[in-house]
């Protein structure tokens, strides 16, 4: 399986060229799945069709997704979620609907992104998946995800799990919120479990590679070298810029 990601500033074209790569693909016979994670989606509108959290055929050869947070919340996120929610209803009032849109953390359309293509990877269904990434610093952010979560895991999450096991029969009785209880803990070790083997995916090149799309200007292009930078200090393989809106010479005219 080869995995592509395409990142880069955003409005640059990455989903134009994600879907274009998509596309060549498939006339090339290769089994080929688009996915877009980026929150605002244009991927459906590249394609003029309707796309859903799981891959839909567009042409022969051709699938293609658009993770939608919520639905990957109830599949990998329920138990904390629920948790979440009735600390905010009985703490501060909120409404169900509130509640349910603060119990979405920074970062989770990273990791949800993260463990469907470790899903997709793992699936075997198609010889290509390419990924419309949001813009650099949410890839970057994206990409970073399992080095955090496996710091937070071995340096704060057992700790923090035994001092709240100590203290949670007396602060449940006379705090106005709840701790955490062990299934909780659980769901949090679980979804760790699930990002295992995900950098090393990501940092094979034989697997994977990163293409910068940029337009040429200066300040796309300065934006560019700087996630260039940061991919290759981390080791994440960039294999191709794609420099997209070069106009013809002809269009220098009254055009």
């Amino acid at each position: 399986m080869r995995i592509i990601l395409f990142t880069g500033k955003g409005g640059v074209g990455k989903t134009t060229v994600a879907a274009a790569t998509g596309v060549l693909c498939a006339e090339r016979g290769l089994r080929t799945v688009v996915l877009s994670t980026d929150a605002a989606h244009s991927l459906a509108d590249s394609f003029d069709a309707e796309l859903g959290p799981e891959p839909v055929e567009v042409v022969p050869n051709l699938h293609a997704a658009e993770i939608n947070v919520h639905d990957e919340l109830k599949a990998n996120w329920g138990l904390i979620r629920a948790f979440i929610k009735r600390n905010l209803v009985r703490v501060a009032g909120f409404s169900g609907v509130i509640a349910e849109e603060f119990a979405v953390f920074p970062g989770m359309e990273e990791l949800f992104c993260l463990l469907k293509v470790k899903q997709l990877y793992q699936g075997g269904d198609y010889d290509v998946v390419l990924i419309d990434c949001a813009p650099t610093g949410a890839t970057i952010r994206m990409l970073s995800f399992p080095d955090v979560a496996k710091w937070y895991m071995e340096k704060v999450f057992h700790i923090e799990r035994i001092v709240v096991k100590m203290i949670r029969p007396i602060v449940n009785r006379i705090a106005p919120f709840e701790l955490p209880a062990d299934d909780v803990f659980g769901s949090v070790e679980e979804l760790y479990a699930k990002l295992d083997g995900v950098k090393d995916v990501f940092c094979d090149p034989a697997i994977t590679s990163v293409r910068l799309v940029m337009n040429p200007e200066k300040m796309v292009i300065k934006e560019s070298q700087r996630a260039y930078a940061y991919l290759c200090l981390f080791g994440f393989p960039v294999d191709a810029c794609i420099v997209n809106r070069v106009m013809p010479p002809e269009a220098s005219s009254e055009y």
